[in-house]
């Protein structure tokens, strides 16, 4: 009976060691939770910039191959997902596009809905390598970031250099210059800082119907606008380019998209339209 005690004792400690083991285990478990949900929302924040830089590098490898003959061909890219849609003119050249757009770093995986529409079937056009670069600085001259890019042609190949703000700049001069009638592919050989946004905050080119659009700080943060975009897209209602702009193809839209769902027609990207989007909303910083 004298060891009774001494057991008693024993058996308290081990008690009191497994319940401050089991609370171990439940701290340890909540701040993994904590480092996971932190992590997820700065992969969420990320979302946006990783998403508009995979797509203005595609724009860029895609208009630089010589296979990809269609200068019909748009891009967005939504959480990692590359689209492809626009005319090229063979199934090689789709298979291409696709091959090119899934050796994008970032580019999770794509959806190549090109369609092929043969050569024969479109307009002939014969340029001469005089007539394309007058008419490449011509539409680069439109845009304050991309006045200075120098152009050369070679056989239809058009050459830009010189240096631009972002690789936003650097994508959209790429998209002007292939959208040349006679252009066989352009080769890139623009330089940009790599830390500066895509989507930079020049004025917009008359082809991608925002010419003269207002930048997003009316409105939200650029991120937000492409957001609200996304989405409006996603629900068949065609705001233009995913580029963080509100131009009128975007107000139009977000109008239309307010009448369909029986909101106060403002025509502006405000809090119950992107309510209603599923879009959270970000207050716009002061610029």
């Amino acid at each position: 009976m004298m060891h009774v005690p001494r057991m008693v004792g024993v058996l308290v400690v081990a008690s009191v060691a497994v319940v401050s083991g089991a609370t171990c285990v439940r701290a340890e478990t909540t701040t993994e939770k904590v480092g996971r949900t932190a992590t997820g929302a700065a992969q969420a924040a990320q979302t946006g910039i990783s998403d508009s830089w995979v797509t203005a590098k595609t724009k860029i490898d895609l208009f630089a191959d010589e296979r990809v003959k269609g200068r019909q061909i748009s891009v967005e890219t939504m959480k990692g997902v590359v689209t492809l849609r626009g005319k090229v003119d063979s199934s090689v050249a789709k298979a291409a596009a696709g091959s090119i757009a899934q050796a994008v770093d970032g580019a999770k995986s794509v959806r190549n809905d090109l369609r092929v529409v043969m050569p024969a079937d479109r307009p002939a056009v014969d340029a001469s390598d005089k007539d394309i670069t007058r008419q490449v600085e011509g539409r680069l001259s439109q845009d304050a970031q991309l006045k200075k890019v120098d152009v050369r042609t070679d056989k239809g190949k058009v050459f830009l250099t010189g240096n631009v703000p972002s690789i936003g700049a650097s994508a959209r001069a790429s998209e002007l210059a292939r959208d040349v009638a006679g252009t066989g592919a352009v080769k890139n050989e623009l330089t940009y800082d790599p830390a500066s946004p895509a989507i930079s905050p020049g004025p917009k080119s008359s082809t991608d119907g925002n010419m003269h659009a207002s930048r997003a700080g009316a409105s939200g943060s650029d991120a937000q606008v492409m957001a609200m975009q996304q989405a409006l897209k996603d629900k068949g209602f065609d705001p233009g380019a995913i580029d963080g702009t509100v131009g009128p193809r975007t107000t139009a839209a977000v109008r239309a998209y307010q009448k369909a769902e029986n909101l106060t027609l403002t025509g502006q990207m405000d809090a119950d339209t992107a309510a209603k989007l599923g879009v959270k909303r970000v207050r716009a910083e002061a610029r």
